[in-house]
């Protein structure tokens, strides 16, 4: 899996690319631990190039959320595609994080 990250303000956009499931998701936790461990606690997941996640992808999506949570901080989720939007829904995702249509609305949300 390829991860791009870029900035929106103090909103720190992860792009994550390919698959998210259980040969990846560890470091793909312990990356987004990292940032939120050094401060980035807003964090938005572009999911656009995200073609799938597994249970042990959104069990890295969840940690994460919860400890930018503690931090004081959010994540939000946008731009999935409609196979990970289906994902997320049957997990019921919908109803833990936010989770947006857009990137930009995400990342706003994110900071509001």
């Amino acid at each position: 899996m390829n991860i791009q990250e870029t900035r929106q303000g103090n909103v720190n956009v992860i792009c994550p690319e390919g698959r998210l499931d259980s040969m990846n998701s560890i470091p793909f936790d312990k990356h987004l631990s990292k940032l939120i461990e050094e401060g980035s606690v807003f964090i938005t997941l572009d999911c656009a190039k995200l073609d799938y996640v597994s249970s042990a992808g959104l069990r890295a999506i969840l940690s994460a959320a919860k400890k930018a949570k503690q931090a004081k901080g959010k994540l939000t989720l946008g731009n999935p595609t409609r196979q990970v939007s289906e994902i997320l829904d049957i997990a019921g995702f919908s109803s833990i994080l936010p989770i947006f249509k857009t990137l930009d609305e995400a990342v706003k949300a994110c900071t509001a």
